[in-house]
């Protein structure tokens, strides 16, 4: 895109979503334990805010609830409320309560994922009860992360899909952007091995499906195409950005290069490549001018 284009575009812009790992955060932990605030984060977020635009961040995992996750970030320097703070979780929760107002949704994971749907009053399945024998008429089957996933919950929710519920993921990504260790993903691990057993393909209701871009839409008050999405992944949030008809930010301080955004298929290429955050606050103050 050329630099008038982008500057005429971003003036456009009413909303920002923020990836957080990668993009605002580093470490080896979701959300930024134990590690540190990228350059540029605090200072962006805060230009963002004091232009007029709604701010939204969002993570792709679910190990915590959106309040700890807020928690966390403000602990570092990062204030944001815990309703601007989205993850699969909130997305899947909302999704699913609207597609199955009253029918009964096997959940896996910890509170990141169950506090969602419990504060949206998802009809979930008791997990204990199902696995001592109880039936239950099971609509979705959806998998966040679940370190404590075995054979026991294997059986129940195969046997869910078996009998035609739907099978949804939060994230499916191999992999997340980490400080120094492999940040490996959980949730697309547990659902490839239930796609084995049942044949029944997943949907990801996380970044970057049009599931994720329509629920930020929604939350920050604007339609896509007036909304930045910025982040450290071209297959998460450019692409998600790019599908769903926001302007794609790319950050080079986690997953993706700029070597990467040079080289990768059109349709998700980003349309902003910054080394930090900085130097999106010098995009906008541009656009802004």
């Amino acid at each position: 895109m050329a630099v008038a284009t982008l500057t005429d575009r971003l003036a456009q812009v009413k909303g920002v979503m923020f990836d957080i790992d990668g993009c605002l955060v580093i470490s080896d932990g979701p959300a930024g334990q134990d590690g540190r605030v990228l350059e540029g984060a605090i200072e962006a977020l805060q230009y963002v805010r004091d232009s007029g635009r709604a701010v939204c961040v969002f993570t792709n995992g679910t190990a915590q609830p959106p309040r700890d996750v807020a928690a966390h970030l403000r602990s570092m320097g990062i204030e944001v409320s815990d309703e601007e703070v989205f993850t699969p979780a909130v997305v899947a929760a909302t999704v699913l309560k609207r597609k199955f107002p009253t029918e009964q949704v096997m959940v896996f994971g910890g509170a990141g994922i169950l506090d969602d749907f419990i504060k949206r009053d998802v009809n979930v399945v008791d997990l204990d009860r199902a696995i001592a024998g109880e039936k239950f008429d099971t609509k979705a089957v959806m998998v966040g992360w679940d370190t404590d996933f075995g054979r026991a919950k294997l059986q129940i929710a195969a046997e869910a899909l078996l009998a035609g519920a739907e099978l949804y993921c939060a994230s499916d990504v191999p992999f997340f952007a980490s400080q120094h260790r492999l940040n490996v993903g959980v949730s697309g691990f547990i659902a490839s091995g239930l796609e084995y057993v049942s044949g029944q393909k997943r949907e990801v209701l996380g970044k970057p499906s049009h599931y994720s871009m329509e629920i930020i839409s929604e939350y920050l008050g604007h339609p896509a195409s007036d909304i930045l999405v910025i982040g450290d992944d071209i297959m998460l949030e450019s692409k998600m950005a790019r599908q769903g008809g926001a302007v794609a930010g790319l950050v080079t301080t986690g997953t993706s290069s700029a070597e990467d955004a040079a080289s990768c298929a059109p349709e998700i290429k980003p349309e902003l490549v910054i080394s930090n955050m900085f130097e999106l606050i010098d995009l906008l103050k541009q656009a802004d001018a």
